[in-house]
């Protein structure tokens, strides 16, 4: 009985948004940390892109110390950044808490291991959030975003600009940065709890949507939902790095966070080779080139990575038995 691999946790190149937003009003250079987490900028033009959340999470890291405070970073990211992102899980929606619990229940279009819910407790409704303990990089800084996110994510839906929570808890340890930072200074803050959560007045929640918008959520993340399985999540990222050339183990051992050494085994659990990944990506690939486009054979075998266009040839019989000419006749 083949064992169950956890998945690679992913997330859209969305999410990104707001952080490089946040940079570029106080002048900062992100592309340096970009390049430093091994995130192309091209990436950025595709906002439904699926990354692992490793990678995206280091940045967060490097460019909060490079700036500062990590924490800190978080903090005003959250606070003052664009949060259009979210917006179209919470539609249609008749209450700021219909908004929220739909954004609850869809945010994992957008981070495959989100967990966000609502809990009642007497008269007040908990916003919760649950992180990733797996990655350790960058928790503290992301945490910190999440929080504001939340606050922001209440004033919002409750038409209230200038909502404060009475009550936070944080995972965190306690640290200056969060007690000194303006907008949660009046805020009773548990710290080292086993959740991040806001307290809301449960009457607060029950306000119709004041907001006229109504975003759409785009067809492409329909399209591309995050894999929950091993395999499946582990083909995202390889695609996510793609362009002609595919990259080796290592390359994706260190962008999800893993040692060369513990992506194999988790390769060997889910019976599967990364080469048979590769093969089964390329073959996909090959499918839709010679059906759907009017490349030559020469340039197909380019856009997969074959040095030769005989090497692709060779490659499609052995994975189907016929040539690539025939395929494409078919």
């Amino acid at each position: 009985m083949k064992t169950a691999v956890k998945a690679i946790p992913l997330i859209r190149a969305s999410q990104l948004e707001p952080y490089l937003t946040f940079m570029d009003k106080i002048g900062a250079n992100s592309n340096k940390f970009l390049e430093q987490s091994k995130i192309r900028v091209d990436v950025l033009n595709t906002p439904e892109k699926l990354l692992p959340e490793y990678q995206v999470w280091d940045f967060i890291e490097r460019a909060g110390k490079g700036n500062g405070s990590a924490i800190e970073f978080g903090l005003h990211t959250g606070n003052e950044g664009n949060f259009d992102f979210v917006l179209g899980l919470m539609y249609p929606s008749l209450t700021a808490y219909d908004a929220l619990n739909r954004l609850c229940l869809f945010t994992r279009l957008h981070s495959s291991q989100a967990n966000l819910w609502l809990s009642e407790k007497g008269s007040e409704i908990w916003f919760c959030r649950q992180g990733i303990p797996e990655i350790a990089v960058g928790q503290k800084a992301v945490e910190a975003y999440t929080l504001m996110l939340m606050i922001n994510l209440v004033r919002y839906t409750t038409g209230l600009k200038h909502w404060q929570p009475s009550k936070i808890c944080l995972q965190m340890k306690q640290n200056s940065s969060i007690k000194q930072f303006k907008p949660l200074q009046n805020t009773e803050i548990k710290y080292k709890q086993k959740l991040t959560a806001i307290a809301i007045d449960s009457t607060l929640l029950s306000l119709t949507q004041t907001s006229t918008d109504s975003p759409d959520l785009s067809s492409p993340i329909n399209l591309s939902t995050p894999a929950r399985d091993f395999v499946g999540s582990l083909r995202q990222v390889i695609q996510s790095l793609s362009s002609n050339n595919y990259p080796n183990l290592k390359e994706v051992a260190d962008i999800t966070g893993m040692s060369s050494r513990t992506l194999q085994r988790r390769l060997k659990e889910a019976e599967i080779s990364y080469t048979e990944i590769i093969n089964q990506i390329q073959f996909e690939r090959a499918k839709t080139l010679l059906k759907e486009s009017n490349l030559t054979l020469r340039e197909i075998s380019e856009a997969l990575g074959y040095s030769t266009q005989g090497h692709f040839s060779r490659a499609f019989k052995r994975w189907t038995g016929i040539t690539p000419q025939l395929f494409r006749q078919l």
